[in-house]
Parts: structure tokens; C-alpha cells; sequence
């Protein structure tokens, strides 16, 4: 569909030159007009050496239906021999590599079937791919391209024949003079997509998403100065790209992202230079229709754009920027990102800092800890309340809107007011803010790792139509469940999310003034959005989730992965979570934040222990109490594991079950919790259980950090795997 798209370039020239040519000129002459030397349809594919019989057929097809225009860029490779020494090749590399051409005029190649000979062939200086791929696969086949401008294309895209006439005009953008209004003339003109995969309420989330991106956002951009290259469908100066290092960055890891920054280093070359963007020039464009898909493609976006924070280029616009285009700049680029981290942290802080002011509040049966006292206008409660009431308000349904504000615009200026209204409310009927929450979770999630840890990596999202049912466990192979996906970065999150707020309940959250309680009203919808997104959006957009024939494959595929002889959970955290070998993988801002939220709630807990002798009279047993309740509850389960290890060693077991392991362990954190809370829960001091509580859980996960990243330090091995495991039941 892609080659089909773009060959309609060479109808449109020749309809063109027959329509406005002059057929006096010598170009007009029999036989010396040809297309296909002022327009090459060039496919840069480089695993072309590697295809299978079926694939050749395909492509010599593709050839032969298609114009002469029409050709194939590919990486070969043969062997060193006995000439490469003379020819200055080094030692150490075994093959040498070249760029080739292939076209429908090319013979067979009598050596492998199917194949053709190259009629152009450069050799390069060694392993050509040096980044992930598709930098290296564009920059190689640029010097077979033919004229001064460059458009790029993905595979997901195609073309219409109406604005392949258009042509002329768009490469008119890159004229200078007096008549133009130029001075300097442009190398790089954006235009438009037209999104055609809005099928389905996740394609029609995307692909809205997508829309507003590059129409009205776009114009924003360069009206503001801060509009970058996106690779496709940009045309730009071929001559002038090549002086840069050609239309992509290709440095693993650093340039996953590799079309921005061709733009970067074209406006840190300075002198006036802008890019400019066009919207009469369309061309199609389908994006990700899946839920799991879309997430993806936003992962690698979130983890590239954390490895662009740390480059020279974006440090050097931040020095060289006006104020005005560093704002924007930020807006369009890395701060929608951190915006998106920040919000999916500011929920939990608020539910954090709601939860630890009612916990330091007086206990209900000995109000005389309350300093407000007799006065309860200004307790815990009723100062929360206040507080949340000031930032959560009937204005966050403007806030709701104006996050639609893009789409609803463009939707309108496009097809009318009407069109745009129904589009709006058909997205809000079937979810769209569940799904917006969880990718923005999603976005924050993959953001942060890639700034405190790196390791950003290619992802292939396939971009297929989902209609099948994601399991909700992958057990088997190389099958991922939704909780496969999404545990680590949302529904644990989720969870702590809704314990943390029924806890806050359940200590008198919403035990506030008539007034104060109505209003609360626009928080717990906050909250409860939020909850709910992070733990039931990717089982709500998957097709057939709920179906009650697939609910006993559910269960069972559930005891597989935590209950077999041989769980498959083990090697899911192996791989998600511990990842052994990768070094410590701890932040200082994290062991900061780690610190600070363990410190706060300890001096809670720390106060209302301080009341026991003056409450009652001093005996050993508060001593005691004392102790073990400030303590993480891992002694007995600890002892319990160096016995398994003990009758595993000595008393010649081959292994011990995991599931049982898992459950004692379990049962021996709660014995040990509530006994180390005893005397709390006997004189009914809630509010000091419950930051006992957390103090107790934020101690163990602090220490299971550790054990995680001991692992982590030393390299992959079979017995390690036991031990990590064993070492993760305790944070069951």
C-alpha cells in the first residue's frame, strides 16, 4: 500500500509535463523525457539479502507492476578473503559490507534464486548498523536518491493521486526571493496525515490523538519556533541534510528517537533557520488499533525521549533558545512527557499526605491527644478536606476539556461545530479518560526509568487489528498476559492506590462538616477515575475480557503461573523485576524519596508509641511492644526460609514448592505484624495501627530493594534464581 502510494508521484509528474510541459524544449525530444530521473521510489530495505523464495516472488512482482521509478535499496555482505588485507580492511572485521541498487531492469542473480544483481554497489566501512536500525536503513540509501529533496516515509502510510498533484506547490515551500517572503531558504517543510485507522474506540483514540498532533499542534509549533522533525511526511534538503550526518541520528540507545534530531542540529546550526509546516499537502497514515499496541508505541516514545533529555543537542538549545521558543519547546517536546510522569505521581502523593494527616489526628476513644481540642473545626479531617476541596472542584471538567481542546478544534474547523460535539461525546461514552489515565501512567513509567536508569530500546508494535482476547496470564512460550504487562507499572500502583484510600476511610477521611463532605464529592471522582483506570483499563479494552466461557481459562492459566510445581511467575520476575546482572538499579532521588516518606510516617508512629507510658504504667512489655512494632516483619519469615534452605541441603529434598513456601511466608508476616501492633489493636488506636502498619510495609519493601539489588550485582546463575525467589515471597 506504501509503494502503491508513493508511485502515484510518477503518474503526477508525467500528467504534469503533458499538460504544462514545453513541448518545444529539448526535454521534449523522443526518448529524453523520463520520470524516473527527476523521481525515485526508493524502499531502503535491508534485510532483502535474507528473504525467503515467497518474498522474492513478492518483490519481483512488486517490480514488475509498479513503475521503473520504483527501487530497492538493501545491505550485502560478503566475505573478507584474501583480497581484503590489501584493500585496507581491518583486521578484526570478518566481512565486508555494501549499500546496493536494485531496480526491474536488474538481471537474476544465477547464485540465489529470486534475487537480482545490484546495478549500483558502494562499499561501506564496516558493520554498518549502528544504532537500532532504522536510522542506519535510511542514511545508507541516501546516495542513490536522486534530485535535491528528501520525503520520508513509513511503511504505515500510503497516498492519494489528488495531492500527489500538488507536488509542485510543496516544493515550491522551498523557494527564496522577494516574491516568497523569504530571505533564507527553508530545508525542512512539514505536512499533514490523515489518520484512516479510527476503528474501534482505541484506533478512534489514537487515531484522534494522532490528528490533533500533526494539524493544529503542529501550526502551534511553528508559529512558536519549536516545531522539530519527525521524520515522516517531511521533505527536506538532501544536499544540506548530508552535511549534518543525513535525515537521522543512528547512535543505539541515545537516538532511539532518530528523526528529532535532524531538526535539533538544524536549529542549533542558528542563522535565522526555521522549519516550516504546510497544510494543503496530505498523506495517509494507519496507527496502532489495539490497546497493548498503542501502549507500546507510547513506551518507546517515553523512553526515547528520556534519552533526548540527556543529549548535547537538547543542553544546547536549552542554552541558545529564546525564552519564548524554550517554553514552547519544552511544552512540545520532553515537558509533555514529565507532565505526564508528574500527574501519575500526584495522585498517590495526595492519597500519601491525606492518609498520614489523619493518622498523626487524635484516636477517637483519647481525643485528649488532640491539641485542637475542645475545638474539632480544625482537625485532620476537616484541614484535609479543605485542602483537597481548594484543588479538586466543579473546574476539572474544564481541565477535562481543555485536554480535548486540540481535537475538538481541528475537529471543528474540519467538518463543523456538530461533527465535533459528537466526536467528543462518543470518546467520553466509550472511556477515553480511563485510557488517557493508564497511558499517561504508562508514559510516566517508561519516562522515569529511561532518565534514572537508560536502557531505551527499539519496540515493534505490529499495528494489527485486535480482535482476539489477550490472556490475562501468559503462561506458555513467549505469550504475555495483560498482567504480564501491566503488573510492575500500573496495577500494583493501583492497588496501593485503593488500599491507601480505603485506609484513609476507614480513619475518617470523609467524617467531616455537611459542606466540606459535598464538595469532597469532585476528589473521590478523581480518585476513584484514577483507581479504576490503573487497575481495570486493559482488561475494559480487551475484546471478549469478560466473556464467561473464557473465565475458567482465566483461573486456571492464574493457579499456573503462582501455584505449578514449576510456576512461570518465577521466571516473569526474574526477567520484569529482578534482572540479574544489570547492576544496581537505585537512584539516589529515590533513595532520597524512600527516606523521606519512611521518616514521615515514623515520626507518626513514633509520637503515639510515646503515649503508651504516659497512659498507662510503665511496664517491660511496652519496651517490647515498642521494639517489635517499629521493626519490618521479617524475622519469622526469614528464620522460616533458613530452615527450607536447611531441609533442602541436608535432608537431601529436591526442591521445595513454591506455593507453600509463598503461603507460610505470608501467614508468618501477618502473625509477626499483628503482634507487633498488639497492644495498639487491644486499646482500639486505629490511626497508630495504620501507621504502624505502613511504617512496617515501607521498611520490608525498602529491604526486599536491597536483596533485589544485591542480586543484581552479581551475574545470572541457576542458584540465584532460587534465592531471589525465595527472597521475593517475603514481599508477598
Amino acid at each position: 500500500r506504501t509503494v502503491a502510494g508513493m508511485t502515484l508521484y510518477h503518474q503526477a509528474i508525467e500528467a504534469h509535463y503533458h499538460l504544462q510541459g514545453d513541448k518545444e524544449a529539448s526535454m521534449a525530444a523522443k526518448g529524453v523525457w523520463n520520470v524516473g530521473e527527476v523521481f525515485t521510489c526508493m524502499v531502503s530495505m535491508q534485510m532483502y539479502p535474507f528473504f525467503n523464495q515467497t518474498q522474492f516472488q513478492h518483490t519481483n512482482r512488486m517490480l514488475e507492476k509498479f513503475p521503473p521509478s520504483l527501487q530497492i535499496a538493501f545491505i550485502d555482505y560478503a566475505e573478507k578473503g584474501v583480497e581484503g588485507d590489501a584493500d585496507g580492511i581491518h583486521p578484526l572485521q570478518e566481512r565486508r559490507y555494501y549499500s546496493c541498487l536494485i531496480n526491474s531492469r536488474c538481471p537474476a542473480d544465477p547464485r540465489h534464486p529470486g534475487r537480482r544483481l545490484p546495478r549500483l554497489k558502494i562499499e561501506l566501512p564496516g558493520y554498518p548498523i549502528l544504532g537500532d536500525g532504522k536510522g542506519d536503513n535510511q542514511n545508507h540509501a541516501i546516495p542513490f536518491s536522486r534530485g535535491m529533496f528528501i520525503q520520508a516515509i513509513d511503511a504505515n502510510q500510503g497516498a492519494y493521486f489528488e495531492q500527489m498533484l500538488l507536488l509542485p506547490c510543496a516544493l515550491g515551500e522551498f523557494r527564496t526571493g522577494p516574491e516568497t517572503g523569504w530571505t533564507k531558504s527553508r530545508k525542512i517543510v512539514g505536512f499533514p496525515e490523515h489518520i484512516t485507522s479510527d476503528i474501534g474506540s482505541i484506533g478512534d483514540f489514537a487515531a484522534g490523538a494522532e490528528s490533533a498532533f500533526g494539524t493544529i499542534l503542529q501550526r502551534s509549533y511553528c508559529t512558536l519556533g519549536a516545531r522539530m522533525h519527525y521524520g515522516h511526511p517531511d521533505i527536506v534538503n538532501k544536499a544540506f541534510m548530508i552535511q549534518q550526518g543525513g535525515i537521522s541520528k543512528a547512535t543505539k540507545t541515545v537516538n532511539l528517537s532518530e528523526d528529532i534530531f535532524a531538526g535539533m542540529d538544524f536549529s542549533l546550526r542558528g542563522q535565522g533557520r526555521t522549519i516550516q509546516h504546510s497544510e494543503y499537502f496530505h498523506v495517509t497514515k494507519g496507527r496502532d488499533l489495539g490497546f497493548g499496541t498503542v501502549l507500546l508505541f507510547f513506551s518507546k516514545l517515553s523512553a526515547g525521549t528520556a534519552e533526548q533529555l540527556l543529549t548535547r543537542q537538547m543542553a544546547r538549545l536549552g542554552r541558545q533558545l529564546g525564552l519564548p521558543e524554550l517554553l514552547a519547546f519544552y511544552y512540545a517536546h520532553g515537558g509533555f512527557y514529565l507532565t505526564q510522569y508528574l500527574l501519575s505521581k500526584s495522585m498517590p502523593l495526595l492519597v500519601s499526605v491525606w492518609l498520614l494527616a489523619l493518622a498523626a489526628g487524635a484516636e477517637s476513644n483519647f481525643s485528649a491527644m488532640d491539641p485542637s481540642m475542645p475545638d474539632k473545626s480544625h482537625g485532620s479531617a476537616e484541614v484535609m478536606a479543605d485542602f483537597l476541596v481548594a484543588q479538586f472542584a466543579w473546574i476539572m471538567v474544564l481541565f477535562l476539556i481543555a485536554g480535548t481542546a486540540p481535537l475538538l478544534c481541528e475537529t471543528w474547523l474540519q467538518d463543523g461545530l456538530l461533527p465535533a460535539l459528537t466526536r467528543f461525546i462518543k470518546q467520553m461514552l466509550t472511556l477515553a479518560p480511563l485510557h488517557f489515565i493508564f497511558q499517561a501512567k504508562i508514559i510516566g513509567a517508561y519516562v522515569s526509568t529511561g532518565l534514572l536508569y537508560g536502557g531505551a530500546s527499539y519496540v515493534s508494535t505490529g499495528r494489527g487489528l485486535p480482535t482476539e482476547r489477550r490472556f490475562f496470564i501468559g503462561v506458555k512460550g513467549a505469550s504475555r498476559g495483560l498482567y504480564n504487562d501491566y503488573a510492575e507499572h500500573a496495577l500494583y500502583d493501583g492497588a496501593k492506590l485503593l488500599v491507601s484510600s480505603l485506609l484513609a476511610v476507614f480513619l475518617g477521611g470523609l467524617s467531616v462538616s455537611s459542606g466540606s463532605g459535598a464538595e469532597l464529592l469532585w476528589w473521590l471522582v478523581a480518585l476513584g477515575i484514577t483507581i479504576s483506570s490503573w487497575l481495570f483499563a486493559p482488561f475494559i479494552f480487551n475484546p471478549y475480557q469478560y466473556a464467561s466461557s473464557k473465565w475458567s481459562t482465566d483461573i486456571k492459566d492464574w493457579c499456573d503461573f503462582f501455584c505449578s510445581a514449576s510456576p512461570a511467575w518465577t521466571a516473569w520476575y526474574r526477567t520484569a523485576q529482578l534482572k540479574p546482572g544489570n547492576g544496581i538499579r537505585a537512584a539516589p532521588t529515590s533513595a532520597l524519596l524512600w527516606a523521606a516518606f519512611i521518616a514521615a510516617w515514623w515520626t507518626v508512629f513514633k509520637n503515639k508509641f510515646h503515649l503508651l507510658p504516659a497512659v498507662f504504667r510503665p511496664e517491660p512489655w511496652i519496651l517490647v511492644t515498642r521494639i517489635f512494632g517499629c521493626l519490618p516483619p521479617v524475622i519469622l519469615s526469614f528464620v522460616f526460609c533458613l530452615g527450607c534452605q536447611a531441609v533442602v541441603q541436608y535432608r537431601g529434598v529436591a526442591q521445595v514448592r513454591l506455593i507453600g513456601s509463598m503461603t507460610v511466608v505470608l501467614l508468618l508476616d501477618i502473625i509477626e505484624t499483628v503482634l507487633g501492633l498488639w497492644e495498639l489493636l487491644a486499646i482500639y488506636w486505629w490511626k497508630a495501627c495504620v501507621a504502624g502498619l505502613v511504617v512496617k510495609y515501607a521498611l520490608l519493601s525498602a529491604l526486599l530493594a536491597v536483596a533485589e539489588n544485591c542480586f543484581r550485582l552479581r551475574p545470572s546463575t541457576t542458584t540465584e534464581t532460587t534465592a531471589a525467589t525465595t527472597t521475593a515471597t517475603t514481599a508477598t
